[in-house]
């Protein structure tokens, strides 16, 4: 999606300009800053940069295999190994990077693997990017979800489909509203469980046409004290190639434990001083709550408390 296209689906949706400039920030805090400040080059840099993950070594999936199944799942079982990324203040650092398709064991997992891995040798130097510049390449329709530029790219999508049984995504969609959304994701009101601890806002969302989705909000939390932090949902669809992943910087530093809600739902959740994450596996899909903090504020004051209040205020049996 280039810049234009962002700025298109914002006026079509219905937040206020407060809470678009806050949705367009955290889906912009993904993209590398470009020095180039050409659109293609952008792109190329969120694909290989964002989404470049390392090799999982056979030993190690298999480690990670027989934990999954022992029932212990933990970040560690998300991983999709380190990434250098340029802090706020220009630093490089390393940081950990996770998958929000699936865990290790999972198809979904594996494709964007291969893809990923793909990505980080294709076209190192950027010179196929660099002759294509921002001309169209008639791959957008099918291929551009995974901003896709040549036919390789394109094979190699269409062989990660076949190789794991995965659909590719397609039917992009500006939700009008989150009932819409519902509507469109075939779920019910996740939303469904008021709390006097919770209070949630959506700004809006986009859906695909299988039902994944990705929503930002925001939510305002009391426990011993009152926070407010913004938030995304992420559902991807079992079934269908989707490479998301999210930067956790140091998954060491999280605290982690399995929580089951008032109605029965068991889930992760992790905490950390910057980060924390409400993931659950559903029938259909893998559902990860991202929790960002006060993007304007740049505070994160989350607490454990707070975390399993709001995991309480999602009805996460209403998300096949």
């Amino acid at each position: 999606m280039l810049k234009e296209d962002i700025h298109k689906a914002f006026e079509t949706v219905r937040p206020d300009e407060d809470a678009k400039k806050r949705m367009l920030k955290n889906i912009r805090s993904c993209i590398p800053p470009d020095s180039a400040g050409k659109e293609k080059k952008m792109i190329k840099k969120y694909t290989k940069r964002s989404l470049r993950v390392a090799v999982v070594l056979a030993a190690v999936l298999i480690m990670t295999m027989a934990v999954c199944a022992a029932g212990f799942l933990r970040l560690k079982n998300l991983s999709i190994g380190k990434e250098k990324i340029e802090d706020e203040t220009h630093q490089e650092q390393e940081v950990d990077m996770i998958s929000l398709s699936g865990y290790a064991d999972s198809p979904e997992h594996q494709a964007c693997v291969e893809w990923n891995k793909f990505l980080e040798e294709y076209d190192a130097d950027d010179a196929i990017l660099s002759s294509i510049g921002n001309s169209p390449t008639g791959l957008e329709e099918e291929y551009g979800e995974y901003l896709c530029y040549t036919q390789e790219m394109a094979d190699k999508i269409d062989e990660i489909c076949e190789t794991y049984q995965l659909s590719k995504l397609k039917g992009f969609q500006i939700a009008e509203s989150y009932e819409e959304l519902c509507s469109l994701a075939q779920t019910g009101d996740f939303f469904g469980n008021p709390s006097k601890n919770v209070k949630l806002e959506d700004y809006g969302g986009y859906v695909y046409a299988d039902g994944s989705f990705h929503i930002e909000g925001n939510a305002i939390l009391s426990g011993e004290s009152l926070c407010t932090t913004d938030y995304q949902i992420i559902r991807s669809m079992k079934g269908t190639f989707h490479p998301a992943m999210l930067n956790v910087w140091d998954m060491d530093q999280y605290r982690e434990w399995t929580y089951r809600t008032g109605n029965g739902e068991e889930l992760l959740l992790a905490n950390s001083s910057t980060k924390a994450l409400i993931i659950a596996e559903r029938e259909k899909s893998f559902v990860v709550v991202n929790l960002l903090g006060n993007i304007m504020s740049g505070n994160f004051d989350v607490s454990d408390e707070m975390l399993q209040n709001l995991a309480e205020t999602f009805d996460f049996s209403a998300i096949p």
